[in-house]
């Protein structure tokens, strides 16, 4: 619950105690984890395969540099999912995606990747789109219709 992210203050998050931080984590955290871990062991016991897609978006501009990446195909350990969907998209013109950008595990975006993807052998990913490609309605679809596109023609693929 960081107080600064990149320049900008978060007035919300500011002189928070540690029982306050505590408060939010039982409120909001928790329940998503608790949730998440159920809908996984439950996919598990009827023999469902599951595989682990997280979505995020970031901002175009970081600490004033432009960002050229526009989706970003992240992975922890397991690459298998971003192998895949980065095998799919070599030579594709449509956007500038990359590996591990514009973060990776090294500046601990993975946290869900790893406790439910990775601690359960699930294929896994996240994916970051920048935020300019989906500031509208109509950006968002075609957003959304190439990834469901990626995702499941690289699911198709034997891992």
């Amino acid at each position: 619950m960081p107080a600064t992210s990149e320049i900008y203050d978060i007035p919300g998050n500011a002189d928070l105690s540690e029982s306050e931080k505590a408060a939010r984590t039982e409120e909001i955290y928790l329940p998503f984890k608790a949730t998440l871990e159920r809908v996984i062991a439950d996919r598990k016991t009827r023999g469902r395969q599951t595989v682990l897609v997280t979505i995020h978006s970031f901002t175009p501009v970081y600490h004033g540099a432009r960002r050229s990446v526009e989706i970003g195909v992240l992975h922890d350990a397991d690459s298998r999912l971003a192998d895949a969907m980065l095998a799919r998209v070599a030579g594709d013109t449509r956007y500038v995606i990359r590996r591990n950008e514009p973060y990776g595990p090294a500046d601990g975006v993975t946290h869900t990747l790893k406790v439910h993807g990775l601690a359960n052998g699930l294929m896994n990913v996240m994916i970051e789109v920048r935020n300019d490609l989906i500031e509208d309605e109509a950006g968002q679809e075609v957003v959304a219709g190439f990834l469901a596109g990626l995702i499941g023609e690289s699911l198709a693929i034997p891992a």
